[in-house]
């Protein structure tokens, strides 16, 4: 699968305040809600709780390379890994 470039995912990581952009009311937000999950930078990637509790993060394409989807800023969320498995599960 194509990676987004680290340029690409800082401004979205930016973008979003370093916090979960999901608003999927399925994985337990409130409609219309994101999860705002505060997220590290460091633990981008990481699917295990560290010791402070808390898992990592990854930038999720919004439309796939496979469907069109380009590596951009506007294409790409930001999401704890919770919403990350679960949007990936779809």
């Amino acid at each position: 699968m194509v990676e987004f470039p680290e340029e690409v995912v800082k401004k979205a990581f930016g973008a979003a305040d370093g916090r979960c952009e999901c608003l999927l009311v399925e994985h337990g937000h409130s409609y219309n809600s994101m999860c705002m999950r505060v997220l590290d930078w460091n633990k981008r990637g990481q699917s295990f709780k560290a010791p402070d509790g808390e898992k990592g993060w990854e930038a999720h394409w919004i439309v796939s390379p496979e469907k069109g989807g380009k590596p951009t800023q506007k294409n790409c969320e930001i999401l704890c890994w919770d919403c990350y498995c679960k949007k990936n599960k779809k």
